[in-house]
């Protein structure tokens, strides 16, 4: 009988017992939001891969140099090709004889990554060293797979699409996207495609990506002091040029500003022709511009 009582008070205690809660919920807006940032920061890692690219910088430049001769390489020779647009009739590659400053910059980067000191001219093999070791395991990076936005764009849809109908109801909208269903809907039917979500995602990812530099390029005006510091005596220079100028080419391309962990929106704002090379002009020319502007302002603030 004891027992029994027992194992009926347990039941009893079993029976009158709550319920164990049941887990929290998604928050739907927070998780479309991580997504978003997420699909940001890879796309800014894509491009800050590109810029620390010397392939893509070589293409570039003798693009602009030797137009329409310039081939995609995939072997030893065609990079062969490369060396041989360089060096024209010449046996060698002779750094003086370079057409123009950007050529010029890419001798420079050959001599200083392969640590050949201030050499006239790059030999053959020589420059068939650097390939193999920068510009072909360059070519390896770029390919290297990037997942692609519209995947990150499907994965949401198919969260918020509860029912698996193929489209988002009204009830299935995140915060975000009633408030910009007008915009998202393209069709006006009040229901949200596959292809019409990812047009509303890919937007997003956009202005994350503008939010997100903004923010870079803020934290380097506060680590800086101000966006364009005032030259120091001498060459008119700031210290941190020289530093950045790490081959020594008397000016700093996007790749080396990058590299120093600099966000690049103060650097094309400095880059006033936008070469993507930031030279000692270009610098002064932008401190005396900030300078007028200052002043303008000043005087209009004291009117």
């Amino acid at each position: 009988m004891r027992l029994a009582a027992r194992g009926c008070t347990v039941l009893f205690a079993l029976a009158i017992s709550p319920p164990a809660p049941a887990a929290d919920p998604v928050d739907l807006d927070q998780h479309e939001e991580k997504c978003v940032h997420r699909a940001a920061e890879r796309a800014m890692e894509k491009a800050a891969r590109a810029a620390k690219n010397d392939r893509a910088q070589w293409a570039k430049d003798l693009e602009a140099t030797y137009p329409g001769k310039v081939t995609n390489p995939t072997t030893e020779d065609d990079y062969g090709a490369w060396y041989d647009l360089v060096i024209g009739k010449h046996d060698e590659w002779k750094r003086d004889n370079a057409p123009n400053p950007q050529i010029t910059a890419l001798f420079d980067k050959v001599t200083n990554r392969m640590e050949l000191g201030p050499v006239p001219t790059i030999k053959r093999d020589e420059f068939m060293k650097y390939a193999r070791r920068v510009l072909m395991r360059d070519a390896e990076r770029q390919a290297e797979p990037v997942p692609d936005q519209n995947t990150d764009a499907d994965q949401m849809f198919r969260i918020l699409d509860k029912n698996a109908d193929g489209d988002l109801d009204r009830e299935e909208y995140t915060a975000a996207l009633k408030e910009q269903r007008v915009l998202a809907d393209a069709d006006g039917n009040g229901r949200i495609n596959k292809v019409e979500y990812r047009d509303y995602f890919n937007r997003k990812v956009v202005a994350k990506v503008e939010t997100l530099t903004a923010k870079a390029a803020e934290r380097d005006r506060d680590r800086d002091g101000k966006p364009a510091p005032k030259p120091v005596a001498g060459n008119g220079l700031p210290d941190w040029f020289a530093k950045l100028d790490t081959d020594k080419d008397k000016q700093i391309s996007l790749f080396e500003w990058r590299d120093a962990g600099r966000a690049p929106n103060l650097f094309r704002e400095m880059d006033l022709d936008g070469d993507g090379l930031l030279t000692k002009d270009e610098y002064l020319r932008y401190v005396k511009q900030k300078e007028i502007e200052e002043a303008q302002k000043r005087r209009e603030e004291g009117k």
